[in-house]
């Protein structure tokens, strides 16, 4: 799979909060939008990284649940962290997503995409919804975006699975590693210099 595409839907609905709205509504909404913006600046492939990072920062960056995928992140290294040494983390994820929303949507041509929304228990504050990719040439791409509905009832995306692999899981595990070998002021600041 093209993990250029699955970067580009990551950043898409990592960002969709809209408290009273359930995922699939919210999946259109933004991304109609988004990819409207898109098209306007890159429809021949020549938008600028500072353009692409401003339509990311536009439409994404506000909702995103930063602190969420932050802790994710940072897995068993969360224990002792102090408040100061949190806050670094959080920001320089936040900017590393901003920089590689940007640059996976670079790659956005126009392919036709099409969701829908997996059964759940409406009780249920999680819910996955399934993106189909119109390849022109090769085969579809299968994403299921994984949803999660915060006490304050705002649905979230918090993972996206992509053939299988959770992309979540697997940044988790390497930022990980990284913070075993190198510490968590170098790993934050690795983060901070993603141009």
């Amino acid at each position: 799979m093209n993990k250029l595409i699955a970067g580009l839907f990551l950043l898409l609905f990592s960002s969709l909060t809209l408290a009273s709205k359930p995922p699939l509504e919210l999946i259109h909404e933004v991304g109609d939008s988004l990819f409207s913006d898109i098209k306007a600046v890159n429809q021949d492939g020549n938008a600028s990284p500072l353009e692409m990072r401003q339509i990311v920062k536009a439409h994404l960056m506000s909702h995103i649940d930063i602190r969420f995928v932050s802790y994710k992140l940072l897995g068993k290294h969360i224990k002792g962290l102090s408040k100061p040494q949190a806050l670094a983390f959080i920001s320089a994820v936040e900017h590393y997503l901003e920089v590689s929303y940007a640059s996976a949507l670079m790659q956005y041509k126009g392919q036709q995409v099409t969701f829908e929304a997996l059964p759940t228990d409406s009780k249920s504050k999680y819910a996955t919804v399934k993106a189909v990719v119109r390849q022109p040439s090769g085969p579809d791409i299968d994403i299921h975006f994984k949803f999660r509905k915060s006490s304050k009832g705002e649905w979230r995306v918090y993972d996206l699975v992509a053939e299988g692999i959770s992309l979540l899981s697997a940044k988790q595990k390497e930022i990980s590693v990284r913070i075993s070998e190198v510490g968590l002021a170098q790993v934050t600041a690795e983060l901070n210099a993603k141009s």
